[in-house]
């Protein structure tokens, strides 16, 4: 008895996924943030399980996620400084607003797999993001 309410509480149990934001332009735009468990439709904004949208704070915000039940988890954010609603990007697709990933995984020739940012969340935790390109 004691054996299934402890795989219970392991399986179900909901945990929060801090994203800590650093290297923002100060107060400017908003930060929007992404959230996938999966690898089809990662960096897709409708395959996202959760977004969100936050005011930085000088230069640097965080949010959390919460109530996620264990799993594999990724996150991708943007700062849309210009606040236009979108990430803009240069005539190869290359973002020219702040962006990152969990992991702070820094990409070098293309946008990272799932695979390479995709964090294990089995209690709570946090993951640190410093913005490329601002």
């Amino acid at each position: 008895m004691i054996f299934l309410i402890t795989i219970n509480t392991i399986l179900f149990a909901q945990h929060h996924f801090m994203v800590e934001v650093s290297d923002l332009v100060a107060d400017k735009g908003f930060v929007y943030l992404g959230l996938y468990d999966k690898k089809l439709g990662f960096l897709k904004e409708d395959a996202a399980i959760a977004n969100a949208k936050v005011k930085g704070n000088g230069n640097k915000m965080s949010y959390t996620f919460k109530n996620l039940p264990v799993g594999e988890y990724a996150v991708a954010v943007y700062q849309d400084v210009n606040s236009n609603g979108k990430c803009d990007r240069n005539m190869i697709g290359y973002p020219t607003e702040g962006f990152g990933f969990s992991k702070n995984y820094r990409p070098k020739l293309s946008a990272p797999s799932f695979d390479e940012v995709k964090i294990t969340i089995q209690q709570s935790t946090t993951t640190k993001i410093a913005l490329i390109g601002n």
